[in-house]
């Protein structure tokens, strides 16, 4: 399996991040999630997991931040190799996917499902973005705990991929 997105030398494109567009915001957080593709999906894949994840936030505020967790099932997608995922789909196509819990879901309820973008208070950070090829439709609630999905996918995964990206400070 790939990933494939535009980055601009290997960074996140700032409109999916800190200094996105105010109509993309809520509060501090961009909430427009950004496009990607996923090619080579093995045969027998039922769903695709999705961790979008910051683990230079741990010396920052002690523990690796989610940014995004989701799942596209068969009911919302035709796995024949590829798959698409369209700009703002955590906002816009949110029916195609389920989407679980981010890290600000305690503190800030209002933005706690779904997409919130990069914005590293200390200086630019990796994020890295985690495809799950299941081979099961996984029967999470919605929305999920990334844990969930995680737990599902060390039985479930027939293959996975990765991708880190920078975003600026």
């Amino acid at each position: 399996m790939d990933i494939q997105m535009q980055l601009e030398d290997g960074y996140l494109s700032e409109r999916y991040a800190k200094r996105s567009d105010v109509m993309d915001r809520e509060g501090w957080a961009c909430r427009r999630s950004f496009p990607f593709a996923v090619t080579g999906i093995p045969e027998g894949t039922r769903a695709l997991g999705i961790l979008y994840m910051d683990w230079d936030s741990i010396p920052v505020c002690g523990f690796p931040w989610i940014h995004w967790c989701a799942v596209a099932t068969p009911a919302h997608a035709d796995f024949d190799g590829t798959w698409e995922a369209p700009d703002d789909l955590s906002r816009g196509c949110a029916a195609r996917i389920k989407q679980g819990y981010n890290s600000a879901c305690k503190s800030e309820p209002e933005i706690g499902v779904g997409y919130v973008g990069p914005c590293p208070p200390d200086a630019d950070h990796g994020y890295t973005l985690t495809i799950f090829a299941l081979d099961e439709d996984p029967q999470l609630g919605e929305p999920f705990w990334a844990s969930e999905l995680v737990d599902l996918a060390r039985e479930h995964a027939l293959e996975e991929v990765s991708l880190t990206m920078m975003a600026s400070c």
